[in-house]
């Protein structure tokens, strides 16, 4: 197997020695080309999913009087609008400076003002930041920011009922420090200027509005509630002394704190709602440090508590109020892991219908005292929408996706048609067409198709491999069944895809072969004389977060593992693969058995982590998010076995050049990082095994600055490489291209980056990808796709990277290049499952454009139209493009692998056509956009001659305005379309290029689908 795989590398790597020096086709003069947006301009992202796990849901809003009419925000990804009840979603917020929603607010008066708090206020270990509060009067078509910039995380916005220019902002802060605004804010003109109320409100620097409520009829009546919580890499706490439920009947002027009722001392996070039939009715979800378990042991039994029992010590759980929060009953004790939940909603037409979201979606008919759960859905609950109208529909979402209801829940719509899925890593297999991998949060482990046979990607062509919360994913290149998951906390697996079949293969001290030479046994102890036996009181049992770290200690030995840990495999060998906790792993039988190859890589800085006190302030959490002192990044070099990077999340970059031997910190060599900064990523050159380019992530310490360093000595020395991405943007991955040593990519919490300079400067690449985290960058490496792990969007591919790979100095100096194809055309099969009317309510993720890509560059906008023509070489069959709208850049033209049909066709399709146009032409019942674009139609037939390809065009716009679309049977997808000439067989084909009187020449292959090839 091992020979195998070397000779596969050797056929490799002289393949893509051959694509590097196969220079374009290009015309002559040299001078300096067009900046980097014009020349990627034409290129193109395409989103393949998931949608089946969606991601987490952070708001709802609908309209009062027309529930189709709804809008969804997510955690990262951004907002969706929906008119028809989720049928169909349509982004509206992609564009804008953050995919980080907290809330989202229609004014009910008039649903074309929609207001976009940024920012998650569910401060888990992933969370992203806002920038702020947006506005958009034309329905989501354009927002414009409103101001509150460094807020950072927005809990609420509010809308005055009956003024579109009165609005509150209930602002929480930063996650990760004591900077920039929080508190509440309001608006008297329409979000131009704003004013931080006070009155009696906290405003400490620490503490701010995680909810708020308005009276249903006194749009001077709010409640707020105010929490003080901070989040650091190692530990979270939530709580403090000023927070609390406040209320105004002034519109803000005063403020009066709520106490009656409520337990004294610190207060963590809380949830408020308030009952539109009975406005005095409000309910509020506390968290406060008096936690008395349900159940005690009294010796092998476990017995119900009575201090939880006794109500009338007030501690953390579920309060009412029926006097306008005068005074507070308390209702129930339970309040499950509040710093992410605490969402707490009344049924507009029931004030005894209380819904209480956290891990479990629960119910309660009698105002909050009795609960049942509520079933069919995916755990951690995290917002909801209540028809004013009908008390059993309603909106929910959770880490898993969004649903609606049309009968009190006991059935559900799940929206497997909006793909938000929050991924942290990508990996890829070697099958023809290759599969996509990667861990979701809270969703698990997923694989699916790059491209479909079918036409499109469908939610149901993903499949699960993996639980927990999945992370990084590898694919053996030799076996595609074989692939290596990891979910939180180092819980490492090697799965069969094909089977199921999981084993466990986490290192621990049962298989490190050299385990005891870094953790010796303790020498026996000394027995001392034997004493009378005395009677011990019996030990109290162990807090249950205690149990839980124990339980976890002892399975994992003495290290620690990330909740996110990296696995890589060898570039070498795919039976070698390392993993990285507190110190490096290697096993050179696919997990089976491991070797510890290293010492504590990290700070061990063990204030820092277990038996530190437990993280989560007044209420413990103990999950392993916020183990610390890890190694968070590897690489080893692709030119020198035993040259190893790694990054750890406390700062260190450590560097091995004998597989483990011996190890230096060459951190203290990169200056301008302050200590203690996440290493996110460590990228070992495959051209210099001298160098290194690594990336740090400060978010989790308030810094939010892009810190980027390359190193040509093996660390010894480095130098910031961070030219041209904007300061607020954190790095987290940067990826050396295969082919070409200057090319690189690299990913933001805000998009993609491209440096064609060895990383001296860099260049955005988001082009039509949304505003998003993209956490993980992979290149395939027969393909040369860039496939990018959003947290928010899915996965999003950039098909055939080869032209910006030969797009160097020299190359665009001229005038114009023909590129010559990165792969050959693909007559794939079409396989479809089903027939035709499926309706709306499923996902379709793109395939890559059918056929073959064939890039040209082109120094500025030619004169003239330039031409490209396919055709085989004896010109008997051939195709021709009038590039009527080629403009400087890269432009790209997707062959469809046919050729035209005989001229008489083409006459006879273009005099059709021309028929049809005519009486359309006369038509009344035609928008005026439609009339301008048939006008337009008939002029450009008259201009294109008997060009099959643009009457092709103007037919495809001509038919959806007549016809509402294709005509039945003609459906997209199909090769060529209406009247298409005869398919390319199999060979190689020649590509010409005219443009500016020259002619460049390049050719192009075309190949069968893999399945008839036998390939």
């Amino acid at each position: 197997m091992k020979n195998r795989f070397k000779t596969a590398l050797r056929v490799c790597a002289l393949l893509l020695l051959v694509m590097a020096f196969a220079g374009p086709f290009a015309g002559q003069q040299a001078g300096p080309g067009p900046e980097s947006q014009v020349l990627t301009r034409y290129l193109r992202w395409r989103n393949i999913g998931p949608a089946n796990m969606v991601g987490r849901i952070s708001d709802f809003e609908a309209l009062d009087n027309d529930f189709t009419q709804v809008l969804v925000a997510s955690a990262s990804g951004g907002v969706f609008k929906s008119i028809n009840a989720g049928t169909t979603w349509d982004p509206i917020f992609d564009k804008y400076g953050s995919a980080s929603i907290g809330d989202v607010a229609f004014f009910q008066k008039d649903p074309n003002i929609i207001w976009v708090g940024t920012g998650e206020e569910c401060v888990r270990n992933s969370i992203a930041w806002g920038d702020g509060v947006y506005k958009s009067t034309d329905g989501g078509k354009t927002f414009a920011r409103m101001g509150l910039e460094t807020t950072q995380t927005i809990a609420r916005v509010i809308t005055h009922p009956s003024d579109p220019d009165t609005v509150y902002v209930g602002a929480s802060g930063h996650p990760w420090g004591a900077t920039g605004d929080r508190g509440l804010f309001k608006t008297t003109d329409g979000g131009k200027t704003w004013t931080k109320l006070a009155g009696g409100l906290p405003n400490d620097g620490k503490t701010g509005v995680i909810d708020l409520v308005m009276h249903p009829t006194d749009p001077e009546t709010l409640y707020v509630s105010f929490w003080q919580r901070l989040r650091q890499p190692w530990r979270f706490d939530s709580g403090g002394p000023n927070g609390g439920i406040f209320k105004t009947t002034d519109g803000g002027k005063t403020w009066t704190k709520l106490t009656q009722g409520l337990p004294a001392g610190e207060l963590g996070r809380i949830g408020l709602a308030i009952s539109r039939s009975k406005p005095d009715v409000l309910m509020a979800v506390v968290e406060h440090g008096y936690q008395p378990p349900q159940t005690i042991r009294s010796g092998n039994e476990q017995k119900p508590n009575p201090e939880y029992a006794d109500m009338t010590k007030l501690g953390t759980g579920i309060y009412r109020s029926e006097d306008g929060g005068a005074s507070w009953q308390y209702m129930n004790r339970m309040n499950n892991r509040p710093f992410y939940y605490s969402h707490i909603y009344i049924n507009p037409l029931e004030d005894k219908w209380v819904y209480f979201l956290a891990t479990n979606m629960s119910f309660s008919a009698d105002g909050g005292k009795t609960w049942n759960q509520v079933g069919g859905l995916h755990p951690d609950f995290h917002a909801m929408w209540i028809d004013p109208t009908n008390k059993n529909r309603f909106y929910v979402g959770q880490d898993g996706g969004a649903s609606v209801t049309y009968d009190h829940g006991r059935t559900w719509v799940f929206f497997d048609n909006l793909s938000v899925a929050q991924f942290y890593a990508v990996s890829v297999d070697m099958r023809d067409p290759y599969y996509v991998y990667g861990g979701l949060q809270d969703n698990g482990t997923w694989g699916g198709p790059s491209m479909s046979r079918e036409g499109q990607i469908l939610t149901d062509f993903w499949y699960n491999i993996g639980g927990g919360d999945g992370f990084h994913t590898q694919n053996d290149p030799q076996d595609w069944r074989t692939v290596y998951v990891e979910s939180q906390g180092g819980s490492l697996q090697r799965v069969n895809v094909e089977t199921r079949e999981a084993k466990s293969i986490r290192p621990n001290p049962t298989n490190i072969a050299n385990y005891k030479g870094y953790f010796p046994p303790a020498p026996p102890e000394k027995k001392a004389p034997a004493a009378k036996a005395e009677t011990k009181p019996e030990a109290k049992p162990a807090a249950p977060e205690a149990a839980m770290q124990a339980r976890t200690q002892q399975d994992r030995g003495p290290f620690r593992f990330n909740w996110s840990s990296p696995i890589v495999m060898s570039p070498h060998n795919p039976e070698t693969i390392l993993f990285g906790g507190n110190h490096l792993f290697k096993s050179a039988d696919r997990g089976d058995h491991w070797m510890l190859l290293s010492p504590d890589l990290t700070t061990n800085d063990k204030t820092k982590y277990a038996p530190a006190k437990p993280t989560g302030g007044i209420t413990p959490d103990v999950t392993g998010a916020e183990t610390y002192c890890t190694i968070i990044t590897i690489s080893e070099s692709p030119r020198l076995p035993g040259l190893i990077w790694v990054g750890t999340d406390d700062g260190n970059v450590q560097v091995t050049r004998n597989g483990g031997v011996t190890w230096t910190n060459v951190r203290p060599n990169i200056n301008g990082v302050p200590p203690g900064i996440w290493c996110s990523r460590v990228e070992a050159s495959r051209f210099d095994e001298a160098t290194c380019y690594v990336t740090f992530d400060g978010h989790r310490s308030d810094d939010f600055h892009p810190y980027v360093f390359k190193t040509t000595d093996f660390g010894k020395t480095w130098q910031a490489a961070a030219a041209g991405i904007p300061d607020g943007q954190p790095v987290y991955v940067v990826r050396e291209d295969p082919v070409n040593k200057n090319l690189l990519f690299l990913g933001t919490e805000f998009g993609v980056y491209f440096s064609r300079d060895a990383a001296a400067t860099w260049s955005r690449l988001n082009i039509n990808l949304p505003t998003v985290a993209v956490h993980d960058l992979l290149i395939h490496p027969r393909d040369n796709d860039l496939i990018a792990a959003t947290h928010g969007r899915g996965f999003w591919i950039l098909d055939d990277i080869t032209a910006l790979r030969q797009a160097t100095d020299e190359v665009l100096g001229q005038d114009a290049v023909l590129f010559e194809p990165g792969k050959a055309g693909t007559r794939w099969l079409r396989i479809q499952r089903g027939g035709y009317g499926r309706g709306d309510l499923f996902f379709k993720g793109e395939n890559p454009p059918d056929g073959a890509l064939l890039n040209f560059y082109l120094k500025t906008k030619p004169e003239a139209p330039a031409t490209l023509e396919v055709a085989d070489f004896s010109g008997t069959l051939k195709t021709t493009y009038l590039l009527d709208t080629a403009d400087a850049g890269i432009n790209r033209v997707a062959w469809d692998l046919r050729f035209d049909p005989p001229a008489a066709t083409v006459q006879n399709l273009a005099a059709n056509l021309k028929r049809q146009i005519d009486p359309a032409l006369a038509r009344t019942d035609l928008k005026d956009d439609q009339m301008a674009a048939l006008k337009k139609a008939a002029a450009d037939l008259d201009k294109v001659g008997t060009n099959y390809r643009k009457i092709a065009e103007i037919q495809r716009a001509v038919f959806s305005i007549i016809r509402g679309g294709m005509p039945f049977g003609m459906g997209g997808g199909g090769r060529g379309g209406m009247g298409g000439g005869q398919a390319a067989e199999p060979g190689v084909y020649a590509v010409k290029l005219t443009v500016g009187g020259k002619t460049l020449t390049t050719k192009v292959a075309v190949r069968l689908d893999p399945i008839q090839s036998g390939k």
